[in-house]
């Protein structure tokens, strides 16, 4: 235990591929829910200040009134699947594809890392 934890022993490849699996499982659906936050927030904020031009004073404008207790009532608005149109519906399926298909496979890269890293430092300490 002792070797463990001064990391004299690494962590086994199988460990990584048991969380390698529960994060490609876990992933879409995280995603999904990020993605629906981050539509709901934007349409918000879209609808309520739909005439005006964006700037950096607007932004923050924006973002003093929303700390505001009188203006979270609008700000608040949620966006369900029945507002989109089908335009609205088929980018919001197609960003998520690609959301989920980019950060699966930032998350295979980076486990293919630590697996590769993992077999050449046994390689280099058999070589000893």
């Amino acid at each position: 235990m002792d070797s463990f934890f001064s990391f004299k022993s690494f962590i086994s490849i199988e460990t990584l591929k048991v969380f390698y699996m529960l994060g490609v499982i876990a992933l879409p659906v995280m995603s999904w829910f990020l993605l629906l936050w981050v539509i709901n927030k934007y349409s918000a904020l879209f609808r309520f200040y739909k005439g005006l031009k964006r700037s950096i004073i607007i932004s923050t404008i924006i973002w003093v009134m929303s700390k505001i207790k009188f203006f979270k009532k609008y700000l608040n608005e949620k966006v369900t699947w029945d507002t989109l149109n089908t335009t609205q519906k088929f980018k919001l399926i197609l960003l998520f594809i690609m959301l989920v298909f980019f950060s699966e496979l930032f998350y295979r890269l980076m486990f293919e890392y630590l697996i590769a890293f993992m077999q050449m430092h046994d390689a280099l300490v058999g070589m000893r």
